[in-house]
């Protein structure tokens, strides 16, 4: 999958891998400040912001996908910086191609097992989508239940 991303700078080459319901611009204060560094490229991951949306999504894929970015731009080894989901897609890439990555920063996640502790509030939203609410106040009175 051909993934949209921001690039700025100067120098090796920088992903910057955002967190879930998160984008490219997430992560652009960082982005900003390794520029005079660094050719930062800043990823929109699948599912996310400006990529192409799919039904099939997990860190193989992700991975995969930035595995492909990193081939486009003849990018035959690249720092990977991951926050939370794409820290997990960071170390996913890492593990399967350590060759093709230079340094690996993970922020706010660890490589363990979670709980699925958004699983109700993603129903929540889910039956409010298929409601087909008219005010706040009945999505609110929906998500009450969650």
């Amino acid at each position: 999958m051909k993934l949209y991303f921001k690039g700025a700078g100067d120098g090796e080459p920088i992903i910057l891998l955002h967190g879930l319901f998160g984008s490219a611009s997430n992560l652009g204060a960082v982005a900003r400040a390794l520029s005079d560094r660094f050719t930062v490229y800043s990823v929109d991951l699948r599912n996310h912001g400006q990529s192409p949306h799919t039904q099939h999504m997990d860190f193989a894929a992700l991975a995969g996908d930035v595995l492909q970015l990193m081939d486009d731009q003849a990018l035959s080894k690249a720092h990977l910086l991951g926050h939370s989901m794409g820290g997990k897609t960071a170390m996913q890439l890492a593990l399967n191609h350590s060759q093709r990555v230079g340094k690996l920063i993970v922020a706010d996640i660890a490589p363990v097992t979670y709980q699925r502790s958004h699983s109700e509030v993603l129903q929540g939203l889910t039956t409010v989508a298929e409601a087909s609410v008219q005010s706040r106040r009945q999505a609110g009175e929906i998500l009450a239940q969650y």
